[in-house]
């Protein structure tokens, strides 16, 4: 028999208390960005298994009207402090994260949930609230989370509140989902911690609204000009700079960058057009920056060739990005680091891999898919990387756990 947690015992009883085997809890604190848009599709497909799925998440979450999953949208999001101070954002910050965690943990308690799923692992500040979630799986309670970032540059404080708060985050999870096989840094030796390997399917973004030639002419790209696409925050580790500078190589070339950017550490878009005013490409590069819409997106992606990943070897997750781009059937430039990126690109060919922080290889690798573009078998792509088997890989793993009380 599953071990029930006492929790669920005291409060429900009978069909109650076997109910709750198919019952899980999702934590979704994003109502935008790529975060978003995986919790959407992974929860959806987790209902689609038949497990009955709570997602708790932000008055701003959106749920789409085929989703099969309910909403408590009881958290509090996130969003960048506009405060110049940085104690005043970090501990803005920090009760957030708290407040958060707290809510979570009493919606286990009071729903009766055996099964909690984050769509995201974040070690901020755990020492602080893992308590109380080590409890709850000592008691029974099964917690998995996919590992987004399984290698973290970013760090916050000193080296030791670092691996402390890795440790910690680790300390209650039983199931760590990734997307390429990866040895995770728990902080210290987790033996009971197993790590399972899932697909990163295709988002559901809308159809275009409007035709390919519309949009360029909209954006004052000729209809014979290649366009290349930079969607998504303007972030450093993206290599725009490099992208732009790739102009000057590829005359019949135009760029079009669409999104905002994603911290007031990185690198302004003014810095960019800059860059471009300053070789003679910046009649040719096309800036929308500002929050875009899925809708406006889909029109994007309708009227560009190749889309850019073009990320430096610092970068060694997955890019929601790039399966977006398989949705509408684009293919991509991509570099990184080792990691998820890398590996599906070459494995499923839905884009040209290039050397990872090398400006010349961007303009290589373009005209490489001038000369011998060829399209992938995006149907095959698709059966493979589907949400249908990333969530019978996690209820297998997390709603059939047979583990057995003491």
């Amino acid at each position: 028999m599953p071990k029930i947690p006492a929790f669920v015992k005291k409060r429900y009883s009978g069909k109650q208390v076997e109910d709750s085997m198919q019952k899980l809890i999702y934590y979704a604190p994003a109502s935008f960005g790529g975060l978003f848009n995986y919790a959407q599709e992974q929860a959806d497909a987790l209902a689609g298994e038949g497990i009955s799925v709570t997602l708790l998440c932000s008055p701003e979450f959106k749920k789409r009207p085929t989703d099969r999953y309910s909403i408590k949208p009881n958290l509090t999001e996130h969003r960048t402090s506009t405060s110049k101070n940085k104690i005043s954002r970090a501990l803005n910050f920090l009760r957030i994260v708290v407040s958060n965690m707290a809510v979570l943990r009493r919606e286990i308690e009071d729903g009766g949930f055996r099964h909690v799923m984050f769509v995201s692992f974040a070690e901020y500040f755990a020492p602080i609230w893992s308590r109380g979630f080590r409890k709850l799986a000592k008691g029974g309670v099964i917690f998995g989370a996919v590992i987004q970032e399984p290698v973290r540059n970013f760090r916050a404080g000193p080296l030791w509140w670092h691996r402390r708060s890795i440790s910690d985050a680790y300390s209650f999870l039983k199931y760590a989902f990734v997307h390429d096989n990866v040895v995770l840094d728990t902080g210290k030796e987790k033996e009971d911690l197993s790590t399972i390997v899932i697909p990163y399917g295709p988002h559901r973004f809308p159809d275009p609204s409007e035709d390919r030639n519309q949009v360029r002419q909209r954006l004052g790209v000729p209809v014979d000009a290649i366009l290349l696409f930079s969607f998504g925050h303007i972030r450093d580790d993206k290599n725009l700079d490099h992208c732009v500078q790739a102009l000057k190589d590829l005359p019949d070339v135009y760029l079009l960058v669409a999104g905002k950017r994603s911290a007031n550490s990185q690198r302004p878009e003014s810095y960019y057009m800059t860059l471009a005013e300053s070789i003679g490409v910046s009649k040719r590069c096309k800036w929308i920056i500002e929050y875009v819409t899925e809708e406006e997106a889909a029109n994007l992606f309708a009227a560009s060739d190749l889309v850019l990943l073009t990320y430096s070897s610092s970068f060694r997750s997955a890019s929601g990005v790039l399966h977006l781009a398989a949705r509408y059937e684009k293919q991509s430039i991509v570099s990184s680091g080792q990691g998820s990126l890398k590996s599906v690109v070459i494995k499923s060919q839905i884009g040209i891999w290039i050397e990872p922080d090398e400006p010349n290889a961007i303009v290589s690798g373009i005209q490489n898919w001038i000369k011998h573009h060829k399209e992938p078998d995006w149907e095959k792509y698709r059966n493979e990387n589907s949400w249908h088997q990333n969530a019978r890989l996690v209820k297998d793993a997390m709603i059939n756990d047979e583990e057995t009380e003491d």
